[in-house]
């Protein structure tokens, strides 16, 4: 007697849905895989990015407070603050100014810590820095104001995203 040929079937699983012969995935399946992989990706970047940011603050916390030793010190060698600017309170702790007092430097700063003279926060702008020796800071007005203009770079007086030393 003559076999009868039978079409191949895809077996039914009972639920509604039918399950490949071989074994494959459908492209519905890939396509979950690959947006549920995309969004775990997108997770782990965006927690990367917040500790990053989260790493310049910290950096930049410590960095004003050991300008503010630096600082104190100098205060407490020479009884004045140094000039408002930046540039002149990186040239205050580092240059013997030929004062008998001095007892510096107080602060030896790296290459890339500094730009044009200036020692400059984890985002790249100059620490601002205000001295009651030719100034009027605002938030310590008896001594000085040293703050980072923060991460969006825009300079709030202290405020905002600003992190001083106040």
């Amino acid at each position: 007697m003559p076999k009868k040929h039978t079409a191949h079937r895809t077996p039914h699983t009972g639920d509604g849905e039918t399950k490949t012969s071989d074994g494959a995935f459908t492209l519905v399946e890939l396509l979950v895989v690959v947006a549920i992989l995309t969004l775990l990706v997108s997770l782990v970047a965006c927690g990367a990015q917040m500790a990053r940011r989260k790493a310049a603050i910290a950096a930049a916390k410590t960095r004003i407070a050991g300008l503010d030793v630096s600082i104190t010190t100098y205060y407490g060698d020479l009884s004045v603050y140094p000039p408002s600017g930046n540039a002149n309170l990186v040239t205050a702790l580092t240059e013997d100014p030929d004062d008998v007092d001095w007892q510096g430097p107080y602060e030896e700063f790296k290459q890339d810590e500094l730009a044009n003279g200036e020692v400059i926060d984890p985002w790249g702008q100059p620490y601002v820095y205000v001295s009651v020796a030719d100034g009027s800071p605002e938030h310590r007005p008896y001594s000085y104001d040293l703050y980072s203009i923060g991460l969006n770079g825009a300079d709030e007086s202290g405020d905002g995203d600003d992190l001083g030393n106040w």
